[in-house]
């Protein structure tokens, strides 16, 4: 179930962002495109919660599950800031980047076997830090293609053409970008705090290689928010401060990981 569920999942985010391509100015095509993301969000739902009643257990903290649980939490992240924040135009970008990870949280279950949670190990503390970490990573990557986005319409209005006039406003992307980096530096601060505290917990050591990327993000992160939040700065200045702190922080959280070898 918990494959047939992701594979499942991948398949309709793939298909609501193809239709939001290839449907841009019509108006049903637009209107479709948040309520696949939404059924492919509840199926993906299942296939989370499939992890936790299969044989053997595939523990949250896994790299598979939280793989899985980035691409659910994109999802989700973006349909709930819809009621707030015109971004309507963005399912497309949502729906790959949801189907991206949850196709590579499909293949890492196929090729990975689950690791059991140890006896003893503190399975709250495991949770706190996976839950938190990976909503904070799935809003940074939001913030992330607004403010990709917010550097594409503007190149495109000053060009007067391009793909990016099909783009939602600058000033949506510009709110889109400060709602959802504010949001999700807090909880990528949460989660790297929670995560020392895990391994502590553990009697482990806590500067692995793959923590000491993570806290470099988290200081490179620090520019972007400060001009952003702190400063109030809008424009492309800080719009291309969060896409090159999130690629670094993708770097951090999933390319040492798979350097390393799934775990």
């Amino acid at each position: 179930m918990t494959l047939a569920a992701h594979g499942f999942a991948t398949a309709l985010y793939l298909f609501a962002a193809f239709l939001g391509w290839t449907r841009r100015g019509a108006g049903n095509g637009k209107r479709r495109v948040p309520y696949l993301i939404a059924l492919a969000a509840l199926i993906h739902a299942s296939g989370i919660w499939a992890l936790h009643v299969s044989e053997p257990v595939v523990p949250l903290s896994s790299f598979p599950a939280a793989l899985s649980m980035i691409g659910w939490l994109t999802a989700l992240a973006w349909l709930g800031v819809l009621r707030n924040v015109r971004l309507r135009g963005a399912g497309p970008w949502v729906g790959s980047v949801a189907a991206a990870f949850t196709l590579m949280a499909e293949i890492g279950l196929q090729i990975a076997a689950p690791a059991l949670e140890a006896e003893g190990e503190s399975v709250a503390w495991s949770h706190a830090h996976v839950l938190l970490g990976t909503s904070g990573f799935a809003l940074l990557a939001l913030s992330s293609m607004a403010g990709l986005g917010y550097l594409s319409k503007e190149r495109a209005l000053k060009r007067r053409r391009g793909f990016g006039l099909s783009l939602p406003a600058l000033e949506s992307l510009d709110r889109g970008e400060h709602l959802t980096l504010a949001l999700g530096f807090a909880l990528l601060t949460l989660g790297v705090a929670t995560g020392f505290a895990w391994d502590v917990n553990r009697g482990n050591y806590p500067w692995t290689r793959h923590t000491v990327f993570l806290l470099s993000a988290w200081c490179v992160y620090l520019l972007p928010v400060g001009a952003r939040i702190v400063r109030q700065q809008q424009g492309p200045a800080p719009a291309r401060g969060v896409v090159w702190s999130f690629a670094f922080l993708a770097f951090s959280y999933i390319g040492i990981r798979v350097i390393g070898g799934m775990v």
